[in-house]
């Protein structure tokens, strides 16, 4: 499948997350300086939920529980972005979340986007992953023919894996560039304040 879909190379991303640094990651043996920024995340302190999809730390963003991919997924939202947390555990096609019901994985709801270049990208990067939607990065972000796939990594804790250079390397070889992806690092902090 061919990909006809002209994106902008350098998408205008909400304040919070202009990236001030950059991932080196190795694609192909070849070093490719990836967006990265920084960001603190105020710990959840109130009543816990029931499924923490594995032990997820809760966050809390605008009073409410939500783990660290939902509260990316709410800045680039609150920015007018069209997007997703994007999972890929277990399934051979992706799930597109905009929420977390307090419940199992398998009963979340699957909320595809209206507009197709999302997803006609998403399959394309897929076929050019051996035909496999495995390291996905976790958000996808779209406005104004601006795409963009944010990884979410807590700080100290998490690095990319090889499944997610795959998917690098994939979607650079659909046409998408270094501006196109975004490492997003996170870390939680008491919660002193309302948010």
């Amino acid at each position: 499948m061919e990909l006809k879909i002209k994106y902008k190379m350098i998408p205008q991303l909400p304040l919070d997350l202009i990236p001030k640094a950059v991932e080196n990651i190795a694609v192909q043996n070849l070093f490719i300086e990836i967006p990265r920024c920084t960001i603190n995340l105020i710990k959840w302190d109130g009543e816990p939920i029931h499924d923490t999809f594995g032990g997820k730390p809760l966050v809390s963003v605008e009073n409410k529980p939500m783990f660290a991919e939902l509260a990316i997924m709410t800045l680039f939202a609150n920015d007018n972005w069209d997007t997703r947390w994007i999972e890929v555990y277990g399934k051979s096609t992706p799930v597109f979340l905009s929420e977390w019901k307090d419940d199992k994985y398998k009963n979340q709801i699957h909320h595809p986007f209206d507009n197709k270049y999302p997803e006609t990208l998403l399959q394309d990067i897929a076929s050019k992953n051996r035909n496999s939607y495995s390291g996905c990065w976790d958000i996808l972000a779209f406005k104004d023919n601006n795409i963009v796939f944010a990884e979410c990594k807590r700080r100290n804790r998490d690095k990319i894996r090889p499944s997610q250079i795959n998917w690098l390397s994939a979607g650079l070889n659909s046409g998408l560039t270094k501006d196109n992806f975004l490492v997003v690092e996170w870390d939680m902090n008491a919660a002193d304040r309302p948010h």
